[in-house]
């Protein structure tokens, strides 16, 4: 080989070795979360979503979704959806605080935070979550489980998703006129 050629693949080589200790050193770096809720979508009968002093109830019959504030409301299967879509699968990426005296620097507190309960069909609770949205993150929220000092990073922000409105969840259902059959004014001749 040519000196010029021993240089080359020198340096070939030696930036292969850096490109591989990168990527290995990077590859630490993902985050990997776990989901807030990872069981069957069918065992949840109820969703139960706390703001401050407001609250909104979901109840499930055999497979209709019902507002138990607003009996006269048909869910919007859109949102209904976006609670097993984007809410349930939600993943805590990393701790961000272990000390309660934060809470509410993470909004993460009863008074701060959207409380979000689930409930299997003998209405027992499966899942039981606060989320946050304070600070200047908007891709991301905080949770923390009622029950729980850890604060986690969320991976996705769906605190907008938790509303307590039920017109945000429900509309008027739609009334259909009946139906009138016109006289027949053609004359036959």
């Amino acid at each position: 080989m040519t000196r010029s050629t021993k240089i080359f693949t020198g340096i070939f080589t030696s930036l292969l070795i850096l490109f591989y200790f990168n990527w290995k050193s990077q590859k630490g770096l993902t985050v990997d979360g776990s989901p807030i809720f990872s069981g069957d979508n069918e065992s949840i009968h109820r969703f139960l979503i706390i703001d401050k002093k407001d609250s909104l109830e979901l109840v499930k019959n055999d497979t209709i979704w019902t507002i138990t504030e607003a009996d006269t409301l048909v869910t919007k299967q859109n949102q209904i959806d976006n609670l097993y879509n984007r809410i349930l699968v939600v993943k805590k990426e990393f701790i961000v605080s272990q000390n309660p005296n934060k809470w509410a620097t993470y909004g993460v507190t009863d008074s701060l935070g959207k409380r979000f309960i689930y409930y299997d069909e003998n209405d027992k609770e499966i899942g039981d979550f606060i989320f946050g949205n304070e600070g200047q993150d908007y891709q991301h929220n905080y949770i923390r489980q009622y029950n729980d000092e850890n604060v986690f990073r969320s991976n996705d922000n769906v605190f907008f998703l938790l509303n307590t409105s039920p017109s945000y969840w429900g509309k008027k259902p739609v009334k259909t006129k009946p139906v009138q059959l016109q006289p027949d004014t053609t004359t036959s001749g």
